[in-house]
């Protein structure tokens, strides 16, 4: 065994012996941890759209990155349209969300910004502010008082958070915030990843309707939209900004222009889809009737030890509903959990059963 190899071992080892080890393991049983919230990754009409593409000969691949020849019709014919529906100037499409918040903090703030950044945003968004020089500061979770101290003491300060939190299922207080970076001339980016296709108008998301020239979001295509990829929308210099100095944008062969159809497709649907957002929000209702108090569909159920959460989520998929657990580092030390997502595809049924086991295992 080579020293090099007998360091992995011993890391391995580590993380099974702290509860940390990761492993693949695939779908089972009722749904209750995926973020296809609207039932879309299932949708006939998107299964449709691609073999019609493909039957007219839409290619396969995109031959390289959009800025040599693989900058395909369908990937502008999509940013047009996803500009037009989330209500901005131009739109930018990413192979994924990572890429796209990746891109965002790496390539926007210049060195001597600041950076003010809440404690929960996603791994994307924090990988991305640690390759970028500019000063960063963490603000703990939605702490408005820390954030007008920071915006009141730095100038040219870009404030980073997420619309709804992917581990905590809580909001982020979006009009207050406006209001603080209207005040002090501070850039505003919001990742959108959890509120897209389920809140705002036609699933617009929380940032809809809010005006700002210094708003920038992120929509991500496949948790509600059920396909694939990241749009940044945002004025037409951010993203000119984008194509020339983001690394991830400019060193990545091009999404697949199916991937771009599809998007567009699910963006069609996703303004129809009024039913499907009704069933959902009746299902968050009831699950708060029983177990919930998240104001979205994410609701953790935190347990603390890791062990533990482990333990009742082995016992919760035995009896037949898919939930996984959550441990650092995807969450703060001490708080491992339950992540139990809800969609518009579930039962009345299903989410009283779970309900019960959860109160079994309690």
């Amino acid at each position: 065994m080579t020293q090099l190899t007998a360091t992995f071992t011993s890391t391995l080892a580590k993380l099974k012996e702290e509860g940390r080890f990761r492993a693949l393991s695939p779908a089972a049983g009722i749904d209750f941890s995926s973020n296809d919230y609207l039932g879309f990754k299932s949708h006939p009409a998107l299964r449709q759209t691609a073999i019609a593409a493909f039957e007219a000969d839409l290619e396969t691949g995109a031959g390289g990155s959009r800025l040599l020849r693989g900058n395909h019709p369908a990937h502008e014919k999509l940013e047009q349209e996803a500009a037009a529906f989330f209500g901005t100037e131009t739109a930018l499409f990413f192979a994924n969300g990572f890429l796209a918040n990746h891109a965002l903090m790496s390539a926007l703030p210049a060195p001597h910004d600041i950076i003010l950044f809440d404690a929960l945003i996603h791994a994307s968004l924090r990988d991305g502010i640690q390759a970028n020089p500019a000063k960063h500061i963490r603000i703990m979770h939605n702490d408005l008082n820390a954030y007008e101290d920071a915006l009141s003491k730095n100038k040219n300060c870009w404030v980073v958070v997420e619309s709804i939190y992917s581990m905590d299922g809580d909001l982020a207080p979006l009009h207050d915030l406006l209001k603080l970076c209207k005040k002090y001339n501070a850039y505003l980016i919001v990742d959108e990843a959890h509120a897209t296709g389920i809140f705002g108008d036609k699933g617009k998301g929380l940032t809809h309707g809010l005006q700002c020239e210094h708003l920038i979001t992120v929509h991500t295509c496949g948790k509600a939209l059920g396909v694939a990829g990241g749009l940044v929308c945002a004025p037409d210099i951010i993203i000119q900004t984008l194509i020339n100095k983001a690394r991830s944008f400019i060193y990545s062969t091009a999404p697949m222009p199916i991937q771009a159809v599809l998007v567009s497709k699910a963006l069609e649907l996703c303004a129809a889809a009024d039913q499907q957002r009704a069933r959902l929000f009746e299902l968050c209702d009831l699950a708060r009737q029983h177990f919930s108090s998240s104001p979205s569909p994410i609701i953790p159920v935190i347990l603390g030890d890791e062990q533990k959460a482990l333990q009742a989520a082995a016992t919760l998929q035995a009896k037949g509903f898919d939930i996984r657990a959550i441990r650092p580092p995807t969450v703060p030390q001490g708080s491992s959990r339950l992540r139990i997502t809800l969609n518009a595809t579930l039962r009345n049924e299903d989410v009283v059963a779970l309900a019960n086991a959860l109160q079994e295992i309690a």
